[in-house]
């Protein structure tokens, strides 16, 4: 009359199975607060470690060096993963109340599960990220590009003043050199021309530097200006900032191009070390465009 299929599947195996299911979801959910408490703890140490790495970070980012990409992405990880933990400890009250018989089971069983669950995955997780070592937090950055600067018609007889300019430059013991005159007479054009000459060759120098004074002098704008073009972080307020520049430049060779100065600029202000001696010399005056060298 018909066909009859019939299926057995042994009896034990089916039991283990079940088994296997229910001491599963025992174990997410009656270590709990056992997993919870350890996850906390595992926590804290994880925080002690970034606070001390970040530290080590600010020091060196003080000094010039940049972060590395591989420990940025750490900090983020433990930034959100400390989101996380947060989360399960805030709801450990209602999952607690939950549980009954003991605490191997749940009036809200699958709740209960998968709140279990990612306690363990969590706790995994903050146990992986605080095994990550990292003796090396920052390296060397690199060094800026001399920005090309836009040059204007050259004046006759210019090229024998870049000459003379340039060679003068390059001498032992300069340390400040300015041009003065009246406006039209190619002093932007000379010092553009010197500037784009660094591009082609650095002659040593780790910066070269351009900064607009302009007539409306802002000693704390040029400060920052500077720092930001030697790539310099970290946050001081007030004299500190010049403390902090100081500090950093006077480990380096750079070249300054200070344009459109109306008034006399001290360099101690805006963090520019400058020791004067018999061999160098200032001039300070009305639409000067002066650079400064640190050799």
């Amino acid at each position: 009359m018909g066909n009859c299929v019939s299926l057995s599947i042994p009896l034990d195996q089916s039991v283990n199975k079940v088994s296997q299911w229910l001491e599963k979801i025992g174990g997410y959910t009656h270590n709990i607060e056992k997993n919870l408490t350890v996850l906390e703890t595992t926590m804290v140490d994880l925080k002690a470690k970034q606070d001390d790495l970040s530290r080590k970070l600010k020091r060196e980012e003080d000094g010039g060096l940049r972060r590395l990409a591989k420990f940025e992405v750490w900090l983020n990880r433990v930034e959100a993963i400390e989101n996380r933990v947060n989360d399960l400890l805030s709801a450990i009250n209602v999952e607690l109340q939950r549980l009954c018989l003991c605490r191997f089971f749940s009036k809200s069983l699958l709740s209960s599960y998968r709140y279990g669950k990612r306690v363990i995955l969590t706790l995994r997780e903050v146990e992986k990220l605080g095994s990550e070592n990292f003796d090396v937090v920052a390296d060397q950055a690199l060094t800026p590009e001399v920005e090309e600067r836009q040059l204007q018609p050259i004046i006759v007889g210019q090229e024998t003043m870049l000459e003379k300019a340039w060679k003068h430059l390059m001498e032992d013991g300069v340390g400040i050199m300015g041009m003065y005159g009246m406006g039209g007479v190619g002093k932007t054009t000379l010092l553009t021309q010197i500037n784009n000459k660094f591009r082609k060759d650095r002659c040593g120098f780790d910066f070269v530097i351009w900064i607009v004074v302009s007539k409306a002098l802002q000693l704390e704008k040029i400060l920052d200006e500077i720092a930001q073009k030697v790539r310099l972080r970290g946050k001081k307020d007030g004299s500190q900032k010049a403390v902090h520049l100081f500090n950093f430049l006077r480990e380096k060779r750079f070249v300054l191009f200070l344009d459109d100065i109306w008034e006399k600029v001290d360099l101690a202000e805006i963090g520019v070390p400058f020791q004067q001696d018999k061999t160098n010399a200032k001039w300070y005056s009305p639409l000067v465009l002066k650079m400064y060298v640190h050799a």
